[in-house]
């Protein structure tokens, strides 16, 4: 005997974490079950892998379902980009910042449609959500391109008042099912964090097992990379393996993530990647992770002229070196900092690959700092940097 459910693969918005200040797409979810009980999710392995400036997302998926066949019916939502603009119906019907969106349920590779379904909420006179469901009497409640369109030219591009539905339909067969879900999306930003991405894990917690019985993180955010993590499904950094060459450490702060998140695990991994391993994983907490920019180290030294200021915030994780940053802050911006600390800020793309120092205050130095891990292979050659690091170089020379 068939049945057919209805479950959802829902989306987190980073707009509610941060205030209007910066740039939000789409960020990834578990599948998550409406009406469903019997089935189970037995393995779960998540990879992130961040190529260029967008993450490819990698799920595989064993579900078991004790029961009779059944026919379900899946979708992944989506929030549109914040803010908005006319791109998005230069890219509709799809999601203008989501790309080769695919899943393989069972081995067979599912088509899928778009549905666009109003995320503006309204209240009765007792304050009661009376438009919040876009699935009624078995079809989504889909806005054509043209109310689409209205929509955005009615809040002057300033709000986006619909989300992305992305769905198909799937047949689960009694016992082992496995779906392979995959997908690219660009990589989301605000003011003080070069890139910010949050995952939702705790939709896990209602499936019938309540989580998951074996479950993998594995995130590759390239080399010569610092981010952090929210401790918020995790504790400490003890709990995570570095596959490569890297150091990580927890700190009590919430740095931004959450006012419920206490604490945050800072990795700074010069090649590799790192993982997370729990079994019967019940999540308390979702994934969040950024690296801040470089403005944010320098915002000390713009406000109170604190060069050592910024110089102990070096200490504490890598930043990308782009010369953006220069251009933005100008000449003065190095002007309070001592010769000595100008030659600590030259040699930074040189100890970010490992460089072993043979003036005796720049190896003290480095070796002090949360990231710096000596690699005897790297001879310090000026054409292994890339152009902005050249240009870096060349600033805190003059």
């Amino acid at each position: 005997m068939r049945k057919i459910c209805v479950f959802l693969l829902l989306c987190l918005s980073a707009f509610y974490t941060v205030a209007n200040d910066g740039i939000f797409y789409a960020s990834g979810n578990q599948l998550i079950p409406v009406t469903e009980t019997d089935i189970r999710v037995q393995k779960e392995i998540l990879t992130l892998n961040k190529v260029g400036e967008h993450i490819e997302v990698s799920v595989y998926y064993e579900f078991f379902n004790p029961a009779d066949e059944k026919n379900l019916l899946v979708g992944f939502e989506a929030k549109a980009p914040y803010p908005p603009s006319e791109g998005i119906m230069n890219s509709y019907p799809f999601h203008s910042n989501i790309r080769n969106f695919n899943v393989v349920v069972n081995g067979e590779s599912l088509e899928y449609s778009v549905a666009h379904v109003n995320n503006l909420r309204h209240y009765d006179s007792d304050l009661n959500i009376v438009n919040d469901v876009y699935f009624k009497d078995g079809k989504f409640m889909d806005l054509t391109r043209k109310q689409c369109k209205d929509t955005l030219e009615a809040l002057s591009y300033n709000y986006c008042a619909f989300d992305y539905v992305y769905h198909f339909n799937a047949h689960f067969r009694k016992g082992l099912n496995i779906i392979q879900h995959t997908y690219e999306y660009d990589i989301s930003m605000y003011v003080g964090a070069e890139y910010y991405f949050p995952y939702v894990l705790t939709a896990a917690n209602r499936w019938a097992n309540n989580g998951i019985d074996d479950f993998t993180l594995n995130i590759n955010m390239g080399e010569n990379e610092s981010f952090q993590i929210a401790a918020s499904f995790f504790k400490t950094h003890d709990e995570w393996t570095i596959d490569g060459k890297g150091r990580s450490a927890t700190f009590s702060s919430s740095n931004g993530f959450s006012d419920t998140i206490d604490n945050y695990t800072l990795f700074n991994i010069q090649s590799g990647s790192i993982s997370f391993h729990k079994d019967n994983f019940h999540p308390t907490g979702d994934l969040y992770l950024e690296k801040l920019d470089l403005i944010h180290c320098f915002w000390y030294d713009m406000h109170n002229d604190a060069s050592a200021e910024v110089i102990n915030c070096m200490k504490k994780q890598k930043y990308s070196l782009h010369c953006g940053t220069m251009t933005y802050l100008g000449d003065s911006a190095a002007n309070g900092f001592s010769k000595e600390q100008k030659k600590i800020m030259r040699n930074l793309p040189f100890a970010y690959r490992g460089y072993i120092f043979k003036n005796k205050e720049l190896d003290t130095f480095f070796k002090t700092t949360e990231w710096y891990i000596p690699n005897p292979s790297y001879d310090g050659n000026m054409e292994a940097l890339n152009e902005e690091e050249k240009r870096w170089v060349e600033y805190w020379s003059k």
